[in-house]
């Protein structure tokens, strides 16, 4: 069968169109994964998951090649608390005045207590017990002049959500957490244990097991 030329003409145009509309779906679809892979920053872009990690430290005892203990701990430095507060009313999309209430209770709290975050794995499960008065662990901070300075407070936090992941994202599940709270000063002075400048600051976490110290060097 004879077909006109002006049939031929329709033909191809017709797969051009179809060419040209495949082509913008081909567009649409890398738009789409391009958005996608910048919403996977659960940071929307801030330093606040650089500010956690400058502030953590890890250390592992061995006893051989027997892991006995692996921990890292995250200080509540002057910087880490204003960058939490950001995050925090960045994340919970705070009002003015809520964020300023945040901000003005970090700093309140950082002028009584230098808090730490600690998250330990011990493959014993019945030695991951640094919460209990009868643990096998010791915890202190080794103030400027030598002194050895006992937690206030070592805290076991049951929960581990979406909430600590997220503010502290080295945690994972198999891990216990706590929170391990000093003072801010030397007892029975105005001394702070911890100077403006956040440096040399060693927390030591040692028993029969083996010791380790973790240090922060601003």
């Amino acid at each position: 069968m004879y077909l006109k030329p002006n049939y031929y003409i329709f033909i191809l145009k017709s797969i051009l169109l179809l060419v040209a509309l495949g082509l913008c779906q081909g567009c649409q679809v890398v738009s789409s994964v391009k958005q996608i892979e910048a919403s996977s920053d659960p940071y929307q872009g801030s330093n606040y998951k650089a500010v956690v990690m400058k502030w953590t430290s890890e250390v592992r005892i061995y006893r051989g090649l027997a892991l006995e203990l692996m921990s890292s701990a995250t200080f509540k430095s002057p910087e880490f608390r204003e960058a939490y507060a950001d995050e925090y009313a960045r994340t919970y999309k705070l009002s003015i005045e809520e964020k300023e209430k945040l901000i003005k209770d970090q700093k309140e709290a950082s002028l009584i207590y230098n808090d730490f975050i600690m998250a330990a794995y011990v493959p014993d499960k019945k030695w991951n017990d640094f919460n209990k008065k009868d643990s096998i662990w010791e915890i202190h901070l080794n103030a400027g002049n030598g002194k050895k300075i006992k937690p206030l407070e070592i805290r076991k936090i049951k929960k581990i959500d979406a909430v600590i992941s997220h503010f502290f994202p080295y945690i994972n599940t198999w891990q216990s957490i706590y929170l391990v709270r000093f003072p801010a000063k030397l007892p029975g002075t105005d001394k702070n244990i911890i100077d403006d400048t956040c440096s040399n600051i060693k927390m030591v976490i040692t028993s029969v097991l083996g010791t380790s110290e973790m240090v922060w060097n601003n």
